[in-house]
C-alpha cells in the first residue's frame, strides 16, 4: 500500500552484540500479542491491512482506541501516529470511513449496499441495465446470498445462479412486465418439431421466403493479382514513318 508515504518506525535495536553473545534486557519488557497469524505484525502496513479486515468481519463502528487495543499498538510508539494517518487517507485504496460526527471508523464497502431495499434503490438509479455481481455485494453485505432470495421469488430481481445454484449476478427487474402465458400456447410451441439436420431447417426457412442466419459464408477471393509485366519495345517507336526513305537504318551497329 503505497498510497499514503509514511515513515517506516526504525528498526528494533538488536538483542544480540556483534560478536554474537546476547546481551541482558536491563528491565522485564511486556509482550503484546497481534491477531492471530500475522508474521511479525509490526510494519505499519501490516497492521493497517488487520484494522481494514477487522471493520470488515464485524461491520461495528469503533473508536480510533478500540483499533489500536486490537492492534496492540501503544500511544507511546511511532506507528500510533502514522496509523491515524492512513486511517484518514483519501485513495480510492483506503476501505476505513470516518465519521467526523461522533469520532468513530468503520468499514468502508466498494458498493453502499447492505440490505434488499438499499439493492433496489441502486439497481432502480443505474442509466443502464448492467448487472451486478454477487461477489462485489458481499463486500459490505456478507449475507447478500440468503437474503435476496426472496427478492427474486417475488420478481422483483433477476438471478443468475451457477449450477449448483449458487447465486452470480444480479439484475433489476419489474414484476408488472412479467405476464403468464397461456398453457394451450405454451403446448402448440413444444409440438413444433425442429429438423434435427441443419440443412433441412435451412431449406425450409427458404422455401418460405425468410432470410437464414446460418446459410453458407461466401468466401471471397480478395487476394491482390499480380500485374502483368510490360514486355520491353524492340528498336523503339517509329514515328517518322514518313521519313523512311531518307533515314539511314544504324540498329547493325549495335553492341
Amino acid at each position: 500500500m503505497s498510497f499514503l508515504a509514511v515513515a517506516a518506525p526504525s528498526p528494533t535495536p538488536s538483542s544480540s552484540s556483534a560478536n554474537g553473545a546476547k546481551r541482558k534486557r536491563d528491565g522485564a519488557q511486556p509482550v503484546f500479542s497481534q491477531p492471530g497469524d500475522v508474521g511479525t505484525g509490526e510494519h505499519v502496513y501490516t497492521q493497517f491491512s488487520y484494522a481494514s479486515d477487522y471493520l470488515k468481519e464485524n461491520l461495528k463502528r469503533v473508536p480510533f482506541e478500540e483499533l489500536m487495543k486490537y492492534l496492540n499498538v501503544r500511544e507511546d510508539q511511532a506507528n500510533w501516529k502514522q496509523l491515524r494517518q492512513l486511517f484518514h487517507s483519501p485513495s480510492p485504496e483506503n476501505r476505513i470511513g470516518f465519521d467526523h460526527a461522533t469520532g468513530m471508523y468503520h468499514y468502508k464497502p466498494r458498493l453502499p449496499i447492505a440490505n434488499p431495499s438499499q439493492l433496489k434503490a441502486f439497481l432502480q438509479a443505474q442509466k443502464s441495465a448492467q448487472g451486478v455481481t454477487i461477489k462485489l455485494l458481499k463486500d459490505g453485505w456478507p449475507e447478500v446470498a440468503t437474503e435476496i432470495k426472496p427478492m427474486a421469488e417475488k420478481k422483483l430481481i433477476l438471478l443468475k445462479e451457477t449450477k449448483d445454484g449458487v447465486p452470480k449476478t444480479v439484475w433489476d427487474n419489474d414484476p408488472s412486465l412479467m405476464h403468464d402465458m397461456d398453457a394451450q400456447f405454451i403446448s402448440d410451441w413444444h409440438k413444433i418439431a425442429i429438423p434435427p439436420n441443419p440443412d433441412d431447417m435451412r431449406n425450409t426457412l427458404l422455401n418460405v421466403g425468410l432470410n437464414v442466419a446460418t446459410a453458407p459464408r461466401v468466401m471471397v477471393d480478395n487476394t491482390p493479382k499480380p500485374k502483368k509485366k510490360r514486355a520491353p519495345r524492340k528498336n523503339g517507336r517509329v514515328t517518322n514513318t514518313h521519313m523512311a526513305h531518307v533515314l539511314k537504318d544504324f540498329s547493325s551497329l549495335r553492341k
